[in-house]
């Protein structure tokens, strides 16, 4: 019978010393400031575009007569 030693080995499947936990939300902050900037800043040019259209709208179908 033949021996297996392929699975014994000198060092640990773990790590020798323990690695710190790093906050897996610390810049969350930072995409959620950037989607409020951007999400502002797309409405506002949306709402401003669209006031163009109403005011063109209403300016050309006003006729003004001077006496």
């Amino acid at each position: 019978m033949k021996d297996d030693f392929e699975n014994i080995r000198a060092e640990r499947d773990a790590l020798p010393y323990r690695q710190a936990q790093t906050n897996k939300y610390s810049g969350l902050w930072k995409q959620i400031a950037l989607g409020i900037v951007v999400g502002y800043t797309a409405v506002g040019l949306l709402s401003a575009v669209g006031w163009l259209i109403v005011a063109k709208l209403a300016m050309g179908s006003l006729q003004v007569n001077i006496p």
